[in-house]
């Protein structure tokens, strides 16, 4: 009863209420709070440092730092995790990926099996990795971001190189201290090596390279016990190539008053101790591929299944400052390198790394050395013709060539240890006095190429090419010609001479063949032209040569053949005094003599230069003919006569046409020069 009464009087009471309060003409709606944006999931990305860690002052740092440029350009939420050993790299990528992070950015070489293999158990997450190749479409997921270090390495090598020769110009020496022996790493000193040879091609320096592997990426005190070693043998300028193991090697040269090459950043900032020795650095931009990588990836063009890769000419890699060096380094030099760079760019320069570009000479980077005889490189006979092979294929082919004189027969072994011990892809050495020496060391150098001039081996040697010439087919025709111009200058007592070098078979082979060619005029024309002449024992012997080169004038000589080097050209100078004619040997000595040309009738020509430049050329393409001959002929153009010059209109036409008969006739076969003797 209560209850209901309570009730009633409260609904009585509430209905009074609502009748004092005005009404409104139409009804309204409650206003309501504005809705609520949830904040914008930010792009999440992880890096995975190698065991260099993130504080490496090279390539893990340098990846952070891109990373570090997103977070403040970009807005993205980054984060690194660091390997302290291989074991990590899986779990550090699989804590990244179970929490869902956008991109994962691995660090180097080594962490590419597990990002491999991680990208795969995670394909909706995206991956990259640095110093390594993405697998196409077996990774669809994972871009991989490559540096074509090896275009900036090789100026930087050029520049180490001169400083070294600036520094220490008796014994340059330009070396390395690397991490682990992996391709990112090789990269680098391959191409740095090379442009330690290029500089030594284009000055005529010689430069060494060398260098060590410590077989870690986290080891700076064996850095500097082996940078030491290196400075101790003669190392100028020292390259780290290593994360902390390279910046070991460089702390040693800053201790030991050595210059220093840095490598992935500009280490002028990161390595302040050691900055004053810095010449440079070898720059990989890896702070900004990595903010590229990510930018794309944020705006929806991840390149998944290919690879991003830092250029020259994209300047993803470069030739860092020069710092307090910028007033030491030459001008020339600094020219050199700005147009070291245009040509690589322009894929007109090799580095030495990767595949060749189709307008870079073949030769680039393949490194010939010649050891004379000891007529030496100016003997305008066999020597200086070797010697213009060689700068053939230099100017042709791009090669890198070299020689060494000999003074003494003593010389030869030391002279072609001395390019074997360099590492030279080709050793030529030149005559058949260097036959027994070219065999011992060939043997002790196995994987080094040789090849000799006018020496054959029976049974051949593997590593070594004999260059034979068929000299005597040319050596025919001329004697024939020397009979015919002896007999035109004194019908009554027509004598044909020679002055030869040593008694070996090479210039047997000129003088058999020569007087051979005297007999056959004999015959043709029933003559009585003599034949005589003298082997003076020396091809170093001017004065010998010329005194028995007057003896043989004196006993009625109207022709003499020069044939043994420098001996062979007093036997003309002779010829030139006494109003005789002369007949060169090797080369067309009308262009090496310009004293005697014009009693030069013509020469018997061993074309070397040509086939030195065969033999070169065969090797750089890969077709080296270790164990064989090249045979230079008539008939492959080996071998000649050259041009008549001042004797052209001397010269009667029917012998002229004479000797264009016998020389078809010895390329066919149909005539005997004499050699060899029966």
């Amino acid at each position: 009863m209560r209850k209901w009464i309570f009730v009633t009087m409260a609904m009585l009471m509430l209905a009074s209420l609502l009748t004092a309060c005005p009404q409104p003409a139409t009804p309204t709606t409650a206003p309501t709070a504005a809705p609520t944006t949830p904040p914008a999931k930010k792009f999440r990305v992880g890096m995975v440092s190698d065991v260099g860690g993130i504080d490496d002052a090279s390539f893990n740092q340098n990846t952070w730092e891109g990373v570090l440029m997103a977070i403040d350009q970009l807005g993205i939420d980054g984060k690194f995790l660091e390997s302290q050993a291989q074991a990590d790299y899986e779990n550090n990528i699989t804590e990244f990926a179970e929490q869902g992070y956008d991109l994962i950015i691995t660090v180097g070489f080594l962490l590419g099996d597990a990002t491999y293999k991680m990208a795969k158990q995670y394909p909706n997450v995206k991956f990259a990795i640095v110093d390594y190749p993405s697998g196409g479409e077996e990774t669809p997921n994972l871009q991989g971001i490559l540096f074509n270090v090896n275009e900036a390495s090789f100026p930087v090598g050029y520049l180490a190189a001169a400083m070294a020769d600036q520094l220490d110009p008796a014994d340059p020496v330009v070396a390395y201290i690397g991490g682990m022996q992996i391709p990112p790493v090789e990269e680098f000193i391959v191409a740095y090596e090379n442009g330690v040879k290029y500089y030594n091609e284009k000055y005529g320096k010689n430069v060494k390279f060398t260098g060590v592997y410590v077989g870690d990426f986290e080891a700076p005190d064996q850095g500097k016990i082996q940078a030491n070693s290196l400075i101790d043998e003669g190392a100028d300028v020292i390259m780290g190539v290593g994360g902390k193991t390279g910046n070991g090697g460089l702390a040693a040269a800053k201790e030991r008053g050595k210059l220093g090459v840095g490598v992935d950043v500009d280490q002028y900032y990161t390595l302040p101790n050691e900055k004053d020795i810095l010449i440079t650095s070898t720059v990989k931009r890896l702070d900004k591929a990595v903010f590229n990588v990510i930018k794309n990836a944020m705006e929806g063009n991840f390149g998944g299944g290919t690879n991003y890769v830092a250029t020259l000419a994209n300047e993803g890699v470069g030739v860092g400052p020069f710092h307090d060096f910028e007033d030491k380094i030459p001008e020339n030099i600094k020219a050199d390198l700005v147009q070291i760079q245009q040509d690589i760019i322009a894929g007109k320069l090799w580095t030495g790394w990767g595949e060749k570009p189709s307008g870079v000479k073949p030769g680039v980077g393949f490194r010939v050395g010649m050891v004379s005889d000891v007529g030496g490189i100016d003997d305008a006979s066999f020597n200086q013709n070797t010697w213009e092979g060689v700068l053939m294929a230099i100017d042709q082919l791009g090669i890198d060539g070299k020689f060494l004189e000999s003074q003494a027969q003593a010389d030869y072994e030391n002279n072609i240890t001395e390019f074997a011990e360099q590492g030279y892809d080709l050793i030529i050495t030149v005559g058949f006095l260097l036959g027994d020496a070219t065999a011992k060391m060939a043997a002790q150098y196995p994987d080094t190429k040789f090849a000799i001039v006018d020496v054959t081996y029976d049974p051949p040697i593997p590593n070594v090419q004999g260059i034979y010439f068929q000299v005597d087919q040319a050596a025919f025709p001329v004697g024939y010609l020397a009979a015919a111009m002896a007999d035109l200058a004194d019908p009554a007592d027509p004598q044909v001479g020679y002055v030869g070098g040593m008694q070996i078979p090479p210039v047997e082979q000129f003088i058999v063949a020569y007087e051979a060619g005297v007999k056959y005029y004999n015959e043709k024309y029933g003559k009585n032209v003599k034949f005589t002449g003298v082997y003076v024992g020396d091809f170093e012997a001017p004065d010998q040569g010329k005194i028995q080169g007057n003896s043989l004038i004196d006993e009625g000589v109207d022709v003499i053949l020069g044939c043994g080097g420098k001996t062979g050209n007093g036997g003309l100078a002779a010829a030139k005094e006494r109003g005789k004619l002369g007949i060169g040997v090797d080369v067309d000595q009308y262009y090496t003599l310009p004293n005697e040309k014009d009693i030069l009738v013509t020469s018997t020509m061993k074309r070397l230069d040509k086939a030195i430049f065969n033999v070169i050329k065969n090797a750089v393409e890969g077709n080296f003919g270790g164990g064989t001959n090249y045979v230079a002929t008539l008939a492959n153009e080996g071998v000649g006569v050259a041009p008549f010059h001042d004797f052209e209109d001397k010269v009667p036409e029917n012998i002229k046409a004479d000797l264009l008969q016998i020389q078809q006739d010895i390329i066919a076969g149909k005539l005997s020069t004499g050699w060899p003797r029966e």
